[in-house]
């Protein structure tokens, strides 16, 4: 009986510290690097979609400037957020001043439930009040939670990039480079975007939600680099990615492979953001919070 109860103690403290650790990493910013840089071929036409993990391009000794760099952070969800504003100020200040930044671009989702609007909009009201200190524009698009907020840009400051472009210049080249981004409709009774506004043929660079967006846009649109969220990384990493057999069974790209970090799918350079909040509950294991410095390099 004694070797049982050393085997219980043994498994609940296991438990025990599994708890803590989960509650413990939703705290952890994870602040790094991704570099972007332009597949060759350009954006497939094929309809269907392919999916290559890019390895390397995380964190990796930078090569060289870059065309762009912008400051890229996704699903803040508020409420649920350990992630003060002024820790992730300050990792806008530190990118900034390590490098000018382009901008600053939020990837959807200001809270989990629309009650807690207000806190939403106060944390990425004083995120956008401090761009504006340095300088820097603030843009962002709508998350499957933001569907039922009418007036989100307005209130947290930013520029929406919801079926909009924006004209950016490249530092090495002088090139045209077109921001853009789509809406997202919701959670329930989706209705993916098939197109985008841009209509010239200069490179494009898009924000949207969430990244299966990619798999309904008409190959003529897909851009050449997209950034996204959504996913969070899977939150909680579980063995053969059970938490999007169970948990996130209508999420398409993590089936294909791609949950998290720098991809190429069919042609595009992509970057997934792990975010920077937690969905529903406020636990995170192996799948740090995330603010990444994004470079774009044509």
């Amino acid at each position: 009986m004694d070797k049982i109860y050393i085997i219980l103690l043994v498994l609940a403290a296991v438990i025990l510290l599994g708890i803590v650790w989960c509650l413990t990493e939703a705290f952890i910013l994870d602040h790094d690097r991704a570099s972007l840089k332009r597949s060759p071929g350009g954006p497939s036409s094929d309809k269907e979609v392919t999916v290559k993990k890019l390895k390397g391009r995380m964190n990796a000794p930078s090569d060289g400037p870059a065309d762009l760099r912008f400051f890229f952070f996704s699903d803040l969800h508020a409420e649920l957020c350990p992630i003060t504003v002024k820790r992730l100020c300050n990792a806008i200040k530190k990118s900034h001043d390590a490098g000018a930044i382009d901008a600053v671009i939020f990837g959807g989702d200001i809270t989990t439930y629309p009650r807690n609007s207000k806190m939403g909009f106060k944390y990425l009201s004083q995120v956008s009040s401090f761009c504006k200190e340095l300088g820097i524009p603030f843009y962002g698009v709508s998350g499957n939670h933001d569907y039922y907020y009418n007036n989100a840009p307005e209130e947290c400051g930013f520029i929406s990039l919801d079926a909009i472009e924006v004209a950016l210049t490249s530092h090495i080249s002088g090139r045209k480079i077109i921001l853009t981004g789509l809406s997202d409709s919701g959670k329930k009774n989706r209705v993916w975007h098939t197109e985008t506004a841009v209509q010239e043929n200069d490179p494009v660079i898009l924000i949207v939600h969430d990244p299966d967006a990619f798999i309904h846009l008409e190959p003529q649109y897909r851009p050449d680099f997209m950034l996204s969220g959504h996913l969070h990384g899977g939150q909680m990493k579980l063995p053969f990615r059970m938490e999007f057999l169970v948990l996130r069974k209508s999420d398409q790209l993590p089936r294909m492979g791609a949950v998290q970090g720098v991809y190429d799918l069919s042609g595009t350079s992509v970057f997934i953001s792990r975010g920077l909040g937690c969905g529903i509950l406020p636990f995170r294991f192996l799948s740090l919070p995330e603010a990444t410095v994004v470079e774009i390099k044509l």
